[in-house]
């Protein structure tokens, strides 16, 4: 369930940018920016009528998830960056 600023796709968020930081060495400009284009992806697709419909006849995530207020967003970002730089810490075998 959606609770506040951190949900069970903050672990998603996390995940994807700790994988990308342990193969993508210190490129924390890129990996922000990824995030931000990624959050501007969402904003688009809940406020375009035609994508939102189709998302939410199509897709099982549920529209709290994706259609989510701006501290979430800011808090999603913050998971990304985490992640990455965590992830930046490791070496891959």
């Amino acid at each position: 369930m959606h609770h506040g600023n951190i949900d069970v796709l903050s672990v998603g968020h996390f995940t994807f940018f700790f994988i990308l930081g342990v193969f993508v060495k210190d490129k924390y400009k890129g990996a922000l920016l990824l995030g931000i284009l990624w959050e501007i992806f969402e904003i688009i697709i809940s406020q375009n009528q035609t994508i939102k419909n189709f998302i939410l006849e199509n897709w099982s995530i549920p529209e709290y998830y994706w259609n989510d207020t701006f501290s979430h967003k800011i808090t999603d970002i913050i998971f990304n960056m985490i992640g990455y730089h965590i992830g930046n810490l490791i070496t891959p075998i």
